[in-house]
């Protein structure tokens, strides 16, 4: 698993599902004892939760999830076009909101009441009144944000399964160097076939992490999530390529290639167009003895 987007919603997921887990016992059966008990018996009980409730592994637990939620939505702004992205916005905000807020603001200072009272008093028992009523409802409250974060996180995680753009280079070991380009000169030759076959993944292996992609507006692109995202549009517009190596000029572990490509593509109405490109493309031999692209540009020869 190289992703880690998709690492930090699989633990997120859990995280949310076990904080509302433990608020659904407090809701449904807990503090429904407490309340059928005197309210002596009821206060000293809560009070003692509301101690040992505060070690290591409930705090790992409640505020690691919400580290993992901040940073998800973080995420959804620098990765806005990642299939499930608006899920893992709309799930973060949940958790961090509904149960980390309405902790803080509303639950604890219920706490931090009880804990100054002394359950032998005259005044207790009112006090304990309002505390079950009035905590159990906020209670409630965090743990439907809770179970529903958990919820949005699996979805996010279901949609970046099934999406073929992220899917395969999540699940998939590394690409053996067998199904890379031995030779620089035949880099094209698997450009095309992985391209003309859908497989975006496949495709992305043929580049450096760092890789440049220069579009024909002149924009350079950086990195995989750029490339991934123009190359994808390709895809899309059912593009098919045919490359012929024209010129090739290797210098120790750097390749400069000349390639013609000609194809078709559909365009906006759907019809099929001609296309060709005159491509300069810069490769660098990897310590496997494979080459990936450094830099490309598919009109640099126009």
């Amino acid at each position: 698993m190289n992703d880690p987007i998709y690492l930090l919603t699989f633990v997120a997921a859990l995280g949310s599902g076990l904080v509302a887990g433990i608020f659904f016992a407090f809701s449904i059966f807990i503090m429904r004892a407490l309340a059928s008990v005197s309210p002596t018996s009821g206060i000293a009980a809560m009070q003692s939760i509301n101690v040992m409730v505060l070690n290591r592994w409930f705090f790992a637990v409640f505020f690691g999830t919400a580290a993992c939620c901040l940073v998800l939505v973080i995420a959804f702004f620098l990765h806005w076009q990642r299939p499930g992205a608006a899920y893992l916005l709309l799930a973060g905000l949940l958790y961090l909101v509904g149960t980390i807020l309405v902790t803080i603001v509303c639950n604890v200072p219920l706490n931090d009441s009880l804990a100054a009272v002394d359950p032998a008093t005259a005044e207790a028992a009112s006090t304990w009144t309002n505390y079950l009523k009035t905590w159990t409802v906020w209670n409630h409250v965090r743990t439907v944000a809770a179970f529903a974060a958990a919820a949005l996180f699996i979805a996010a995680l279901c949609r970046a399964s099934s999406s073929p753009d992220v899917a395969r280079s999540r699940m998939s070991s590394p690409t053996p160097s067998t199904s890379l380009p031995d030779k620089p000169e035949d880099w094209p030759r698997h450009f095309e076939k992985q391209l003309n076959a859908g497989d975006l993944d496949a495709v992305m292996t043929l580049y450096e992490p760092e890789a440049r992609f220069v579009t024909r507006t002149g924009e350079t692109l950086v990195g995989h999530d750029a490339i991934r995202k123009a190359l994808g549009e390709l895809i899309e517009a059912k593009t098919k390529f045919h490359g012929q190596v024209v010129r090739a000029v290797i210098v120790g572990g750097i390749a400069q290639l000349h390639t013609d490509f000609e194809g078709t593509r559909q365009d906006d109405s759907g019809k099929t167009v001609p296309i060709q490109n005159k491509a300069i493309e810069v490769l660098r031999r990897q310590p496997n003895g494979s080459w990936k692209l450094i830099m490309g540009d598919p009109n640099g020869r126009e």
